[in-house]
C-alpha cells in the first residue's frame, strides 16, 4: 500500500455555496446563477457552519472552498466568511471569474485586501468570454503570482478538439504552467439544457472508466443541504444517495459521519459509475441507463444514474448490502489510505466476530 492517498483525502476539502447571484448569467451554468438571483447564504448560517466544520473531529476539516454564483458579488459578505474561516484554522479558497480584474491595480488591490484568501480558482472558457474578457483572467492571474498566491484556472468545454477552446489553452499557456489549468467537460445539466445541446459533445456507448475525485469535496447550499459534489447531480431535486443532508435537519457532524458510510458515494470515488452501471446492467435493470455517455465525463454517467427514479431504488437498497459495504471500506483503506469506514461501519469487528 502507498503511503500517499491517491487523491484529497474524503472531507478534507468542503465548498460553501455564497450565493447563487452573478454578474453573467453564462449558458453553462449548473445552478443558473445570474444576475436576476436573489439567494445567498445566510451570514449567521454561514458562520455557525463554518464553526462546525472548524470542530468536525478536532481540526479534521483543512479547507474551506467558497464558491457561488459569484463569491465578490458581495465583497462584505466574503470578506466575513473568509475572515472567520481563516480565523477557526482553516485554509480559504474561492472561486471566481475575475470580472473584478479590469486592470492590473484593480487585479492586485483586490487580492491584496482578500489577504485571507489563499488560494484563488478562476474560471474562464467560450461561456465567461461572452461577458468576461480573458484579459480580466489574465489579470488575476498575473496579480496572483506577483503576491504568491497559488491559483488554479477551470475550464469548461463541450468538447476538447473545438478551435475556440483550443485557442484560450493557447492564450493561457502564455502566462502560466499546464498544471494551473484544470479542463473538465460541460455538464448538460441547469442551464445547459436549455442553451447549449450536446450534438457537439463526443459521445460513446461505454461509460467511462475513471473514478470520481470530486466526491471527496462535499457542497453546503445556503439552504442547508449538502451534496457530495458541485457536479450536475445538484441540480436533481428528487432524492438520491449523493445527497448527503440538511443542515437544517441534522448537525455537520452527523451528516459527515453518515457520510463516511455511504457505500454508493465511496464506490463512485474508487471505482467511479462504472462499476455502478455494471450492477445494475446485472439486477436486470440495463434498460433504465443511456444508450450513450458522453465522453471521458464521470458526472454525465453518474447524473444519469442519479436522475433515474428506478436506479435510485435500486441503490438504495444496495447501500446496505453487507458484502459491498465491506468491499468498499477494504477499497477505501486500499486504494485511497482512508480507515474510517471500516471504523463506523463496525466492518472489522464484524469479520472478528
Amino acid at each position: 500500500m502507498e503511503d500517499q492517498p491517491l487523491e484529497m483525502p474524503f472531507l478534507r476539502n468542503v465548498g460553501l455555496v455564497v450565493t447563487y447571484r452573478c454578474q453573467v448569467a453564462c449558458p453553462h451554468c449548473i445552478i443558473e446563477a445570474g444576475p436576476h438571483r436573489k439567494e445567498e447564504v445566510r451570514t449567521d448560517d454561514a458562520l455557525g457552519w463554518i464553526h462546525q466544520l472548524a470542530k468536525y473531529r478536532e481540526g479534521y476539516v483543512k479547507v474551506l472552498s467558497l464558491t457561488g454564483g459569484e463569491p465578490f458579488y458581495n465583497l462584505t459578505l466574503l470578506k466575513r466568511l473568509a475572515e472567520y474561516g481563516r480565523n477557526c484554522g482553516l485554509f480559504v479558497s474561492a472561486v471566481t471569474n475575475a470580472f473584478w480584474a479590469t486592470t492590473p491595480e484593480a487585479a492586485l488591490k483586490v487580492i491584496r485586501d482578500f489577504s485571507e484568501i489563499g488560494m484563488f480558482a478562476f474560471s474562464t472558457d467560450v461561456y465567461h468570454q461572452i461577458s468576461i474578457p480573458f484579459e480580466r483572467v489574465k489579470n488575476a492571474i498575473l496579480a496572483a503570482r506577483e503576491c504568491g498566491i497559488p491559483y488554479n484556472i477551470a475550464v469548461c468545454t463541450e468538447n476538447e478538439h473545438q478551435e475556440e477552446f483550443k485557442a484560450i489553452l493557447d492564450n493561457l499557456r502564455q502566462i502560466t504552467e499546464d498544471e494551473t489549468i484544470v479542463t473538465t467537460v460541460t455538464f448538460p445539466a441547469g442551464r445547459a439544457l436549455r442553451k447549449i445541446g450536446i450534438l457537439r459533445h463526443q459521445l460513446t456507448s461505454e461509460a467511462p472508466v475513471a473514478a470520481c475525485t470530486a466526491g471527496s469535496s462535499p457542497i453546503i447550499f445556503p439552504d442547508g443541504r449538502v451534496i457530495a459534489c458541485i457536479g450536475p447531480v445538484i441540480d436533481l431535486r428528487s432524492p438520491h444517495p449523493l445527497v448527503l443532508g440538511s443542515l437544517r435537519e441534522s448537525s455537520l457532524e452527523e451528516i459527515f459521519d453518515r457520510a463516511e458510510t455511504n457505500a454508493i458515494l465511496h464506490a463512485i470515488r474508487i471505482w467511479g459509475p462504472k462499476k455502478l452501471i455494471a450492477m445494475i446492467e446485472e439486477a436486470g435493470l440495463g434498460r433504465n441507463l443511456p444508450e450513450k455517455y458522453i465522453r471521458n465525463s464521470v458526472c454525465n454517467a453518474c447524473y444519469s444514474l442519479m436522475e433515474n427514479e428506478e436506479i435510485v431504488q435500486f441503490l438504495e437498497v444496495l447501500a446496505n448490502d453487507s458484502n459491498l459495504i465491506e468491499k468498499v471500506a477494504y477499497a477505501r483503506l486500499y486504494y485511497l489510505n482512508e480507515k474510517r469506514m471500516l471504523e463506523l461501519a463496525g466492518v472489522a469487528a464484524n469479520l472478528q466476530s
